[in-house]
């Protein structure tokens, strides 16, 4: 790969890029004492509600319990129906419903599926169902009524919706090794995490290991550039090639981390949020990295450097190589931000079997059909996997 010449105003950007999405990066250091940090600090700026939010898009975290515990709580008496009532009581419209002779308010309507859900019946209630004539009738009568009130959702465009929100959010809330993941069913990320682990735990050592990183004093790019191209992980990952890329790596990681942004296709506006999202894959990594960066006399950061903007320029290379191999390997396609919206948009249904497959929620009949296309050699062809698609309801 031909190295483009970059300016210097273009990596004084870089550096302030990583700086704002460095922000969503709490310090997790020094720990002087064994108390527990706080992984939103570095949204303390924002509301509540608004820091939670983003602690889930870049952190991963879960803001809140879900709903089956809730309602456990309520069922035990740690929550009361008062409670529920003041919660839902903004959301109250002055209706009613008749069933049979009893009125029902849009309170109670909201209350019980607040604290039911909607779900299918179990199994034994539907055989009490079938055991009782005058039931299933009523139940016949209250569905026939129904067709004729309520369309029957459109296959189309239930997968439409699912693939526009899908668009949106790759490069906003999803990277690009994510969305591998989540639709190829692949472990980028987790390959990822697992190669800056390793490289972070022996450069930012503090004179405890028995056998130290060397070439550490050129800073932590540079001194991986050295000593990666050594290593064999890269080859057992698949990359190919994989000492003449590291190689022919820029001198400077800003240079790195716009070489990848451009290849990997991701949308300028994007960048800000797209730094953020591979900091906070490892965060306590990063919150270290930063601290460290910050402190301008500490004896290891001036003996050893090591700085977000280095980080992130390795992680993009591991990104770049892996998601595409994937890509090539399972659609035959680029791995690019654009390339992975046309397949979404123009093989929406595959898109979403595969999606499904990876999640698990697909029948044992479909699970082995996908499993046969993907696993087949020679590939399966767009057409086999669009036909097994269009039979597929999400």
């Amino acid at each position: 790969m031909t190295t483009i010449p970059y300016s210097e105003a273009q990596r004084m950007e870089v550096r302030s890029l990583v700086n704002l999405a460095g922000e969503v990066i709490a310090y997790y250091w020094p720990m002087r004492t064994f108390i527990y940090r706080n992984v939103l600090h570095g949204l303390e700026y924002l509301d509540f509600e608004d820091a939670v939010k983003q602690g889930q898009r870049f952190l991963g975290g879960r803001p809140y319990l879900p709903n089956n515990r809730f309602r456990d709580y309520f069922q035990i008496g740690r929550i009361r129906i008062e409670d529920i009532d003041a919660a839902l009581t903004p959301l109250i419209q002055g209706k009613t419903v008749m069933i049979g002779k009893r009125p029902v308010t849009h309170l109670e309507v909201l209350r019980a599926q607040f604290l039911q859900g909607i779900k299918v019946p179990d199994h034994g209630h539907q055989e009490r169902v079938r055991g009782s004539l005058s039931e299933r009738a009523n139940l016949e009568a209250v569905a026939n009524r129904l067709r004729t009130v309520l369309r029957p959702p459109n296959q189309d465009a239930r997968v439409q919706t699912t693939v526009l929100a899908d668009t949106q959010a790759l490069g906003h809330d999803v990277t690009l090794s994510a969305w591998c993941d989540q639709i190829l069913g692949t472990r980028i990320v987790e390959q990822i995490n697992e190669e800056l682990i390793k490289w972070c735990g022996a450069f930012v050592d503090e004179g405890h290991a028995a056998w130290t990183m060397p070439h550490r004093e050129t800073s932590f790019y540079n001194a991986w550039k050295h000593l990666a191209q050594h290593d064999f992980s890269g080859t057992f990952l698949g990359i190919q090639d994989w000492k003449h890329k590291i190689q022919s790596l820029p001198e400077r990681p800003e240079d790195t981390i716009l070489r990848y942004l451009e290849t990997l296709g991701i949308p300028k506006i994007l960048w800000e949020d797209y730094l953020s999202l591979q900091l906070g894959a490892l965060p306590g990594w990063t919150g270290f990295i930063k601290w460290r960066a910050e402190e301008a006399g500490y004896e290891w950061q001036a003996a050893f450097p090591a700085s977000l903007v280095k980080y992130l320029a390795i992680r993009l290379f591991y990104e770049r190589e892996l998601v595409h191999k994937a890509c090539r390997t399972e659609l035959g396609i680029a791995g690019d931000y654009t390339a992975l919206l046309a397949f979404m948009q123009d093989q929406a249904h595959v898109h979403c079997l595969r999606h499904a497959r990876v999640t698990g929620i697909l029948n044992q009949e479909f699970t082995q059909k996908v499993d046969r296309l993907r696993y087949r050699i020679p590939r399966a062809s767009q057409g086999a996997w669009q036909t097994l698609a269009d039979h597929y309801s999400v």
